[in-house]
């Protein structure tokens, strides 16, 4: 990994030396030891140690987009400058999750902009701010889904993204994305998950605790119990041709700047990372910020 990264990073030397075990290091040696080894340990590197702090990094001056805020939006949405997006309207979305303990139906805000078929022109307006906790995962194509981003994005606007990290989550046991599987879905102009995701979503799902999956405790499953059990009625299913909801996209912090990288580089995106926050030890997710390949 390039020196160039620790800038991405927002590395501060002075936080990391806060560990016992660093703090009589030089700059370089900390700059070494956190590429060579910090990463991949978990170890925190800036003040950005949990969600909290990253969603306080967000500049909430002049209109934010929050997409699919559910029951619980992150961001300010009593600001006369929020607007929010799903593709159910909040009759639909209580319906949806009407069986569901973790969500507080009453707390479902009413989006205020309803898309179908990744179709954004209802959209007239700029943001300074797009905000996505726990979605870019679950979008068919993740091509169009940042295009349709970009055309909404203010000049100097940031996208802020909250992504899952595939190995301390439920999707350990599922293989990683590349880009191959980004393109082919692009190709393909997926609106809606592939049957291979919904029936990874049954058969190949494991518990949820990072913690445990940071000790290296990840769970079993039956791969092919499962798919011959729930075979059969997750096809009757699919072929109805309803919306399946399932993860379609299983990133890492690496594999994700890969991506983006690539997708940039082949021109079918105009946006790159401009920071990124690795995920940290017993914590199951990474944050992103991207803006417009064009700006500073």
């Amino acid at each position: 990994m390039p020196k160039s990264y620790l800038e991405l990073c927002d590395f501060n030397h002075n936080v990391y030396r806060e560990y016992e075990d660093l703090c009589l290091m030089s700059n370089k040696e900390l700059e070494d030891h956190f590429l060579s080894a910090g990463i991949n340990e978990g170890r925190f590197y800036n003040k950005i140690r949990c969600r909290k702090d990253f969603v306080n990094l967000i500049n909430s001056k002049g209109p934010m987009l929050e997409i699919g805020p559910l029951d619980n939006p992150q961001l300010d949405y009593k600001s006369p400058d929020y607007y929010s997006l799903d593709v159910f309207t909040r009759e639909e979305l209580i319906k949806n999750y009407f069986d569901h303990p973790d969500i507080n139906k009453d707390n479902i805000i009413e989006p205020t902009y309803i898309i179908s078929n990744n179709d954004y022109s209802q959209i007239k307006q700029k943001f300074a701010c797009i905000f996505s906790s726990h979605n870019i995962e679950h979008m068919p194509c993740l091509v169009t889904f940042l295009n349709n981003l970009y055309e909404i994005l203010d000049d100097d606007g940031r996208i802020y993204l909250i992504v899952p990290d595939k190995r301390y989550c439920f999707d350990y046991f599922k293989r990683e994305t590349d880009i191959y599987d980004i393109l082919q879905a692009y190709y393909e102009k997926n609106r809606r998950p592939k049957f291979s995701d919904v029936l990874k979503k049954v058969c190949q799902v494991t518990h949820n605790d990072p913690v445990n999956h940071w000790n290296d405790n990840h769970g079993t499953i039956n791969n092919r119990a499962n798919l011959v059990q729930n075979y059969s009625s997750i096809l009757s299913q699919f072929d109805t041709g309803i919306y399946i909801d399932s993860h379609v996209s299983l990133f890492t912090p690496r594999s994700f700047m890969e991506i983006i990288s690539i997708l940039t580089e082949l021109k079918l995106i105009k946006l790159k990372v401009h920071k990124i926050y690795h995920t940290l030890k017993y914590s199951f997710e990474f944050y992103v910020i991207l803006k417009k390949s064009g700006t500073n």
